[in-house]
């Protein structure tokens, strides 16, 4: 059953399982390359590997089942948010690493850095996590809505320790991440890949938005990220709505689990990094981790926030 909470996020993902549907049909009938396997577009290459009509194939495929996900419930919700995922490539999460290199770019006079932001691709694939994340939200809230009908003060017990927990584990790689990027600028043995200076700010920048993500996620088990801070204008000591958290740490452990998926191919395909830099890449196959700790972390934040307000007011 739809409640009034879950209808935004379910009508996005219907939305855009229709509109899945109507660009593989429009590419199909026209001729026009299928967004998502496009080789001269960074952020159009998941699809790349199949010809176009399988392309489109697949492109309306799973807008149709997002669109049944939308109307129907939990198991088709979870396949959807899983098909959506394997049309991601790391190319989002890539547009969302590279903003604090781009800001700067674009403050030095370098704004036509900025038009990779304009492809068409891109804008599919923003849609695309959007509704697995939607999707994947309405999940958690159901999920939440379950644990509400058992021992509020058992439930928020657990919760709170499984929230510790994950959310230590979902911190631990993008610090790590960011700790390699800072010594391949620092040019440290091991790490000396050779550099030109905008792939070394490049990479100084990815390390500021992880370690960002990091400070971000910590807030699932520090005072701030249930009560904003004093130095917030307006808003300082009211309570952090539940999901300002929750829905921005589900998308992001969307994108990193299909940039797990592009980081996972590398592994097994003939060409790749070399094992003398291994020290680079190798940090990277934490992200499947990095993915399921961060999912699970606000999945417990939201059901220990629930259970949290609920026993409050039953005293």
């Amino acid at each position: 059953m739809t409640t009034e909470r879950h209808r935004f996020p379910v009508y996005l993902a219907g939305i855009t399982g229709l509109a899945l549907i109507a660009i593989a049909l429009l590419c199909w009938a026209t001729g026009i390359p299928n967004p998502l396997a496009v080789a001269d577009d960074s952020f159009g290459r998941s699809l790349l590997f199949l010809p176009q009509p399988a392309a489109h194939l697949v492109l309306a495929a799973v807008g149709a089942l997002t669109l049944v996900a939308a109307v129907r419930g939990r198991i088709a919700g979870v396949v959807a948010v899983g098909a959506l995922a394997l049309l991601l490539d790391s190319g989002v999460l890539a547009a969302i690493g590279y903003l604090p290199f781009m800001a700067f770019s674009a403050l030095t006079g370098h704004v036509d850095r900025l038009g990779i932001y304009l492809s068409p691709s891109l804008l599919v694939q923003v849609g695309i996590a959007a509704a697995a994340a939607s999707l994947l939200w309405v999940q958690v809230s159901r999920a939440t809505a379950s644990a509400a009908g058992q021992d509020p003060a058992a439930v928020h017990e657990r919760a709170a320790a499984r929230t510790r927990r994950w959310t230590k584990i979902a911190m631990e790689a993008p610090l790590v991440y960011a700790a390699t990027r800072v010594l391949m600028a620092l040019q440290v043995p091991g790490f000396d890949l050779p550099m030109e200076r905008d792939a070394v700010l490049a990479g100084l920048g990815l390390a500021l938005a992880a370690t960002g993500g990091a400070a971000l996620t910590w807030g699932l088990i520090r005072p701030w990220g249930e009560r904003f801070p004093r130095w917030i204008p307006g808003a300082a000591g009211r309570p952090v709505p539940v999901d300002l958290a929750v829905v921005p740490a589900l998308t992001v452990s969307v994108l990193v689990l299909a940039a797990s998926k592009v980081i996972l191919t590398m592994l097994f395909a003939e060409t790749g990094i070399g094992l003398e830099y291994v020290l680079v890449w190798l940090p990277m196959f934490l992200w499947p981790l990095w993915s399921v700790a961060l999912a699970l972390a606000a999945v417990n934040y939201k059901i220990r926030r629930s259970t949290g307000q609920r026993s409050a007011m039953m005293v």
